[in-house]
């Protein structure tokens, strides 16, 4: 069993690119590799395409779950990456801005399929320490399979946005 450690964190504000996708699982959604990452493919095309803009560095990228809540079934992911600036709008992404937050963090090593261990971590300590939640949870990615060789390796910071309990 994993070892969790929570703590408090100001994520500053951005300006992203984003897509929304729909999967019909966690694994699903993460099933590919460091020569197939869609991912990789969509932040190729938005800087081809905008190319006055570059991704933050360092890199910043979020998948929020845009269900208000975590979900390893029937999932909306909503993809954004941070960038220098704004670019043009299209069919496959549009550009936004993400508002600073306060969040509660947990970082998860291992395995994407995992995940719902530290966010169920996370959830139980926002109670036990007299937060509530304040918007939809977010995964970023730190290690992946685009820089790591086995799945125990993988890095994904959890963040919860929060705020004081009433």
């Amino acid at each position: 069993m994993e070892s969790y450690k929570a703590e408090i964190k100001k994520i500053p504000g951005c300006i992203i690119y984003y897509k929304d996708y729909f999967a019909p699982s966690l694994e699903s959604f993460f099933n590919f590799t460091k020569d197939e990452n869609f991912l990789q493919d969509l932040s190729d095309r938005v800087m081809k395409e905008n190319p006055q803009i570059q991704l933050v560095d360092p890199d910043y990228n979020v998948l929020i779950y845009m269900d208000g809540e975590f979900r390893d079934k029937e999932v909306h992911y909503r993809f954004c990456d941070a960038v220098t600036g704004f670019g043009q709008d299209c069919e496959a992404y549009q550009f936004g801005e993400l508002e600073p937050v306060t969040v509660v963090s947990v970082l998860h090593k291992g395995p994407y399929r995992n995940l719902g261990r530290a966010h169920a971590f996370a959830r139980s300590w926002i109670k036990e320490h007299g937060y509530e939640q304040a918007g939809p949870p977010r995964d970023s990615a730190i290690d992946g399979c685009w820089n790591r060789e086995r799945e125990e390796e993988y890095l994904t910071e959890i963040q919860i946005p929060v705020r004081k309990a009433r």
